[in-house]
């Protein structure tokens, strides 16, 4: 019976380790780059989701669809928020009018399952600078278009500086009710 329990719980570690680079939709952790298979880069910035395609050993092969406008992806075709910038050249695929899906391989390192985890510091930043002088918003009963309304007026309240600001308004966006994260509210 010992054994038996042991053994339980050794499947159950190694499922749970394997979870994390199978699950077929992640999140990047941190800006970082994609890598196509000619070797064209696209830096892909923090929040995006991404479909595993293929697991290998510290690199995993990934689908991220989008809106293109030169070499800006969006994750929207209002072009509300950037999600990556490609090289001149990237071969991408495209799905119809400016709709498109970019494949190529990113390191496992850069990749999570808990949305959460990737805006962990945002949040601590937004109810910091946002519930100063009012209660804070539901962040995800707002559209990006609406975030960036409220937005606009209330940095110069906070005296949030260029970086501070992009860096809130990222957050809001991504987590806005037409954002990067599909949550119910």
């Amino acid at each position: 019976m010992k054994n038996l329990f042991k053994l339980v719980i050794l499947v159950s570690l190694l499922l749970g380790c394997f979870s994390q680079v199978n699950a077929s939709e992640q999140f990047i952790f941190q800006n970082t780059k994609l890598k196509g298979e000619d070797g064209k880069m696209v830096e892909l910035y923090l929040g995006v989701p991404v479909e595993i395609l293929k697991d290998m050993d510290k690199e995993a092969k990934v689908s991220i669809k989008g809106f293109i406008d030169g070499n800006n992806i969006y994750s929207t075709k209002e072009k509300e928020l950037l999600i990556a910038k490609m090289d001149e050249g990237f071969k991408l695929n495209k799905k119809n009018s400016n709709q498109v899906e970019l494949v190529g391989m990113v390191e496992k390192e850069y990749l999570t399952q808990n949305s959460a985890e990737v805006w962990e510091e945002h949040e601590e930043f937004f109810y910091e600078m946002c519930t100063q002088c009012h209660a804070a918003q539901v962040v995800n009963h707002h559209t990006m278009i609406e975030w960036e309304a409220l937005f606009t007026p209330m940095k110069g309240f906070a005296k949030l500086d260029e970086e501070e600001s992009a860096y809130l308004l990222r957050y809001l966006k991504s987590n806005a009710s037409d954002g990067l994260i599909k949550t119910s509210h």
